[in-house]
């Protein structure tokens, strides 16, 4: 009986491995991804490989092509102004349940604390790598704190799936250097998403629903448009999709 249970356990594990891979851009876009070999350098039969690369097509992280099997697929700025566009709007409905159910007690007091962590590093006395590091980790700690306040596991995972961007991030939600690092978190832009923050923790707190729905979506669709902007500067990948907002000047 224990069988099935071993068999799934090692499809998840051979899941993690190459969805960690594709992220790190060990796999590159438009790598063909075949069962033998790579059940032979993991040590596995090829059924876990096999349900593995399905799982990860049905993630969009692969895409099937008949007689090719398996390829990384590549992303474009179009899919990063497309996913973030989701984000907005998913995470704004999260601070709307957050505001309905009232944000008081532990959760109210876990919020302060990271505003109070983030306002540490972003008014540090120099800005480096390791400060922009550790913001970023500190912002994805208050988005992940607000959508655990949710407390709607179906929203998270739709949150999860939209930041799935491996030409921006890696397997820990993270830039891919430290040149991307520094381009996608100056601290202007930073302290911006700070005070952005303190608004939305504030419309909470006074229960101002609409306005605290607002001003997450604002917050993320800002932050895509940064992004893309630098995107476009540092990467010269393709070009904006024409129906999103110019950000050429400063």
């Amino acid at each position: 009986m224990a069988e099935p249970d071993s068999s799934r356990t090692r499809a998840l594990s051979v899941t993690e491995t190459l969805r960690k891979r594709i992220f790190d851009g060990v796999f590159r876009p438009g790598a063909h991804l075949m069962e033998i070999p790579l059940a032979a350098e993991l040590g596995v039969s090829r059924t876990p490989v096999r349900d593995a690369l399905t799982r990860l097509a049905d993630e969009g992280l692969l895409l099937y092509q008949p007689n090719r099997g398996f390829v990384v697929r590549r992303f474009e700025s179009k899919d990063v102004f497309d996913a973030f566009s989701l984000r907005a709007t998913l995470e704004g409905m999260g601070c709307r349940l957050v505001g309905e159910r009232g944000l008081e007690g532990p959760g109210r007091e876990r919020l302060e604390a990271l505003l109070e962590q983030q306002q540490g590093v972003l008014y540090a006395s120099e800005w480096s790598p390791e400060l922009a590091l550790c913001w970023q980790d500190l912002n994805l700690d208050f988005h992940h704190a607000l959508l655990e306040l949710a407390d709607n596991p179906w929203l998270a995972e739709a949150v999860r799936r939209s930041r799935q961007l491996p030409i921006v991030f890696d397997s820990k939600s993270r830039p891919h250097d430290h040149e991307a690092l520094m381009l996608m978190y100056r601290r202007d832009h930073s302290r911006q998403a700070l005070a952005d923050h303190r608004q939305i923790v504030e419309a909470l707190v006074r229960r101002e629903i609409v306005r605290a729905e607002g001003l997450m979506r604002e917050h993320i669709l800002t932050n895509r448009d940064v992004l893309l902007r630098e995107m476009r500067r540092a990467f010269s990948i393709s070009s904006m999709p024409s129906d999103a907002p110019s950000t050429d000047s400063d």
